[in-house]
């Protein structure tokens, strides 16, 4: 080592693990002006100024670390020499032993005049700017990282940083100086009476020194620069470097520093564009997760309960409400909850009482750090008296409030802006699922009401109709009825027919709206099916005198169908019995190979017809033609028919027998899909 030593041409100082000089090589030497005998057996820090010796000083600072971790260190002091203190920029290399570390070797520049050490600073502290800056989380850690490192290659006294965090918050990272005595530094007034951080947004630089009156630095700092910083909330952010004591002036590095500031202001912008980035993924993936909760039920508990959850877990509260709004009699009740609180659920809010009647009335949410200080916030007893956070904003659908929800946190970090603008995205998905729930709830009350009307008409009214409809067939094949008589008779079974085609045509939509998904078709033969419907409509005492005609124009004529297709021709055919004046009624079946292949369905009637404007109308479900028509339930039938029609995926009109003359009668057309 040595050897080494001697024909290394920069100062070399190898000390052991207490700090003390163990050899010298002629260049340290020729640095201190003493021969290495005399040097030998001294602590190291004895060959130092005195203001590069103190503790607190960048060399010693890295020799404790080279000892303790050991870790290589690099650090600029002033050497005692024969010319004064001079400037030496060293490098701490521990030395080891069986695996432990037994001493240090300090290797130095060239004594030269100062202004050739500080020229070699630059590269050094901006090579190693934190370029990863923009990815990091910690910024405070690392800004003080960051500046603890400039204060050892620089060999500074002290470094602070003041600015407003992403999530707008104060933030003060100091290094070399307590936070207390950071604040005064960076609040001292100048001049004009503005703060040196307020006055450094306006200039490029302040740079004090001890003879300076403009600014009288707190303490036993004697020199300090202070530069802008403009990366989060523009004005108000400032960076001041300083030394104490006789520890010399600051403006020497006042360029190197400048350069630097600027770098640590472009990595504060990436890191702000990062951070608003990962806001936005966050509330992107907040939102997906909620639009997938809360469509996963359409109950209304079950949809309370996810929203609860999801909520709490998108901003770390610890109890959440959600409120119902009663318009009628304004006041706001406990809808759900998850609480760590026992308290009476049952309790009822007014409008304006608490944030959360505030939101109620006016509709626009709150953000409250500190709710125990707010005036407008109210204590629901059973709830501890300690410092909260909370976020209070309205459920609001169609410009309806729906209720409120608020999430709240005791003491810890308090909600931000970010986390209230996440949940007031969450909350315009959580209305909507709310909102939802309520009409399927309303839904099913409905459907259940229908049912049990369905019931009663298809159940307990066919019931009753049944023995009427029987007696009056039998009534009107009774001999000794005059015709008088008969015609009473008649226009009686007619409306007890018709009660009886109602409950039909209502058990049939029922039936097909039940099997929806469960709609088979198989290959059947179309003059079977109609010839079954004419048997059905011939078995009618009040249609056995009318004579229906059919003439197909094939034996077999193959469809895709099931047992709803007889239902569909009764209903055309009995319309036409009833409505056909006693007249004959013809129906037809033959190929059609217009616009597709077809066979083609048609049922005549000599009666009185239908008038133009009602034509379009007229499969509509439960329109009617006219005040007569309705009586007889004309329009239902028919929508059956467009129903089952549309199902067979065929198609359906009616035009008038003799074409311009509706009074003689109508034609129905129906056309489907041969097999």
């Amino acid at each position: 080592m040595n050897l080494l030593a001697s024909a290394i041409d920069m100062p070399m100082i190898i000390i052991d693990t207490l700090s003390r000089v163990r050899s010298l090589n002629p260049a340290a030497e020729d640095l201190i002006g003493r021969h290495a005998v005399e040097a030998i057996g001294e602590d190291v820090l004895s060959l130092l100024a005195d203001e590069s010796a103190r503790p607190d000083r960048a060399l010693p600072r890295a020799l404790q670390r080279c000892m303790g971790s050991g870790e290589v260190g690099t650090a600029t002091a002033l050497f005692r020499t024969p010319c004064g203190p001079s400037a030496v920029r060293m490098t701490i290399v521990p030395t080891m032993s069986d695996g432990q570390v037994s001493g240090a070797v300090l290797i130095g520049h060239h004594p030269r005049g100062r202004e050739n050490v500080r020229a070699e600073l630059p590269m050094e502290l901006l090579a190693s700017t934190p370029s990863g800056l923009a990815e990091v989380d910690d910024i405070h850690g690392v800004l003080g990282d960051e500046l603890a490192r400039v204060i050892d290659v620089l060999d500074l006294d002290l470094a602070a940083i003041r600015l407003l965090s992403p999530a707008g918050r104060p933030m003060l990272v100091c290094r070399g100086v307590d936070p207390r005595e950071a604040r005064e530094l960076l609040s001292i007034p100048g001049p004009d009476g503005m703060l040196l951080y307020q006055a450094v947004a306006y200039v490029d630089n302040i740079i004090s020194d001890e003879d300076d009156t403009d600014y009288q630095a707190p303490g036993d700092i004697t020199s300090f620069a202070a530069f802008p910083l403009h990366a989060y909330s523009g004005a108000g952010g400032c960076i001041v470097f300083g030394i104490r004591g006789n520890g010399g002036t600051i403006r020497q590095y006042v360029s190197i520093l400048q350069v630097l500031c600027n770098q640590i202001n472009i990595s504060l912008r990436n890191h702000i564009l990062n951070y608003e980035l990962k806001k936005r993924n966050t509330q992107l993936r907040g939102l997906y997760e909620t639009s997938k909760a809360v469509s996963t039920s359409l109950d209304l508990n079950d949809v309370l309960q996810t929203i609860v959850g999801t909520a709490m877990s998108l901003v770390g509260a610890e109890n959440c409400f959600i409120f119902e709004m009663d318009h009628e009699r304004r006041k706001l009740r406990i809808l759900s909850m998850m609480t760590q609180w026992s308290f009476d659920p049952n309790i009822e809010l007014d409008l304006n009482e608490g944030l959360v009647g505030a939101v109620a009335s006016t509709g626009q949410g709150i953000l409250a750090p500190r709710a125990d200080l707010d005036p407008r916030a109210k204590r629901v007893e059973g709830t501890p008296d300690t410092p909260s956070s909370m976020i209070v904003v309205p459920l609001i659908f169609n410009d309806r409030v729906l209720g409120v929800m608020s999430l709240e946190k005791t003491p810890g970090e308090p909600f931000d802006r970010s986390q209230y603008e996440l949940i007031e995205l969450f909350s315009a998905q959580a209305s909507m699922a709310i909102n939802n729930a309520y009409m399927f709830g309303d839904l099913q009350r409905t459907a259940s009401t229908l049912q049990m009307l369905n019931v009663l008409l298809t159940h307990d009214v066919a019931n009753f109709n049944s023995p009427i409809h029987g007696y009056l067939e039998m009534l009107l094949r009774e001999p000794t009825l005059d015709d008088r008589q008969r015609r009473y008779v008649r226009s009686a079974l007619v409306q007890s027919g018709n009660i009886s085609e109602l409950i039909h045509d209502i058990r049939q939509l029922i039936a097909m709206r039940n099997n929806g998904k469960g709609w088979k078709l198989e290959p059947t033969d179309l003059v079977a099916v109609i010839d079954e419907a004419l048997q059905d409509v011939s078995a009618n005492a009040v249609y056995e005198d009318i004579e229906v005609a059919f003439q197909p124009s094939v034996d077999s004529a193959l469809v895709q169908g099931n047992t709803f297709l007889k239902g569909l021709f009764y209903n055309l055919i009995s319309n036409a019995c009833k409505y056909g004046q006693s007249c004959p009624v013809n129906v037809g079946l033959e190929a059609c190979d217009e616009g597709g292949s077809w066979w083609k369905v048609t049922v005549e009637d000599r009666g009185r017809g239908i008038p133009d404007e009602m034509k379009e109308r007229l499969f509509r479900r439960f329109d009617k033609l006219d005040t007569s028509h309705a009586a007889e339930g004309h329009g239902l039938g028919l929508s059956v028919v467009a129903e089952l029609v549309r199902r067979f995926d065929g198609q359906v009109s009616v035009e008038d027998r003799v074409p311009c003359d509706c009074r003689q009668g109508s034609r129905f057309t129906v056309l489907l899909p041969r097999c």
